[in-house]
């Protein structure tokens, strides 16, 4: 009995360490050119003006699951913008927090997980903000398009 009970005991060890060693699944990446869109812009436009100070020094931005970084072309909609408006590839994340790598200024990390059309020129979008604490951090943002531009109709905690 006591040998079954140590062979047992040592095929979970062995099943626990295997299952420990895994690698880890990450989501993949998505194609970052159905995210950089008129309607994003306007969104990103709106989580920045809504900011309350003290107002991050740098913004960064991802998209999709996976944190796919946006290309130099989107990213050149917000040239002059404040914040500055990064890809997420220029942040570093350390003690719950995003650093610029370049500089090591904090910055806010405006993360568009996915987006669903409910009504032409009308979007929910899921966003997480990394300046909030976990569990109240993830909104989804009502996106709708209006006189020419895009324009944020509400925000419900997710």
């Amino acid at each position: 009995m006591r040998r079954a009970l140590i062979a047992v005991g040592l095929g979970l060890a062995l099943a626990g360490s295997f299952w420990w060693l895994r690698p880890l699944a990450h989501p993949p990446p998505v194609n970052a050119s159905l995210y950089e869109t008129d309607m994003t812009e306007g969104l990103v436009r709106g989580i920045l003006s809504e900011l309350q100070p003290p107002v991050p020094p740098v913004c960064f931005l991802a998209f999709g699951e996976g944190f796919t970084p946006p290309s130099q072309t989107f990213l050149s909609r917000f040239a002059g913008n404040r914040p500055p408006v990064r890809s997420c590839d220029y942040a570093v994340s350390a003690i719950g927090k995003n650093f610029e790598v370049s500089t090591g200024r904090p910055g806010l990390m405006v993360h568009v997980i996915r987006f669903k059309q409910i009504i032409p020129g009308t979007f929910d979008v899921w966003v997480a903000l990394s300046n909030l604490p976990p569990g109240h951090d993830h909104f989804v943002y009502r996106v709708s398009h209006a006189i020419g531009e895009w324009k944020i109709e509400s925000r419900q905690p997710q």
